[in-house]
């Protein structure tokens, strides 16, 4: 209602449509004030009138229509949220007991730039009780089965420490289900798309 009201004080209603009345005073000031009645500068305006438009596409818009006022060094705080694919994830309690008694495993690459001796892909290794992380570098993806039995076998036998559960993506890579069966592991994967 308070809206609806707001509309009539600045603006013309023909056929269910609102007509903007721009030699109206208060129509002008509103169009430039954000929700507490700050005055937003003429440089943001358009950029939040326009959806958050980069600046490049501004600049463009600008050479067009001269009446637009860019600030390529202005920082807009609402940009990043208005980008977002998903919402952020809530900061999890969850976690393990003791070392080892759960490993994150992932794969990342390929990398653009190879290494030294070709290595474009990474397998990180985190235990969640830690959150230390091992780093082993792979010149394919194909090594991945062999590095996780590899680093399983370590923990075993270097710190006299059974791992109890190994988390990963969905990728088949990680997909060893006798293995972790002989050791008495849990695999778990995370839904398919997150972090």
């Amino acid at each position: 209602m308070l809206f609806n009201s707001f509309l009539a004080l600045i603006s013309d209603k023909r056929e269910n449509f609102y007509y903007l009345n721009l030699d109206n005073k208060l129509a002008c000031s509103s169009s430039k004030t954000i929700h507490s009645n700050i005055p937003l500068p003429d440089s943001a305006l358009w950029h939040f009138r326009l959806g958050h438009l980069s600046f490049s596409r501004m600049n463009l818009l600008k050479s067009n229509f001269p009446f637009i006022h860019v600030d390529c060094k202005a920082t807009c705080d609402v940009c990043h949220f208005d980008k977002h694919r998903k919402l952020p994830f809530p900061n999890s309690c969850n976690k393990a007991s003791k070392p080892f008694d759960l490993i994150h495993f992932d794969i990342w690459g390929p990398i653009s730039v190879p290494s030294i001796h070709n290595h474009v892909y990474f397998l990180t290794a985190v235990d969640d009780y830690s959150r230390y992380t091992w780093l082993t570098l792979m010149k394919t993806k194909s090594e991945t089965r062999q590095h996780v039995i590899n680093f399983i076998t370590l923990i075993e036998n270097h710190f006299n420490c059974n791992v109890k559960t190994v988390r990963t993506d969905n990728c088949p890579e990680f997909n060893i289900s006798q293995f972790y069966a002989s050791k008495g592991i849990l695999h778990q994967t995370s839904c398919v798309e997150t972090p």
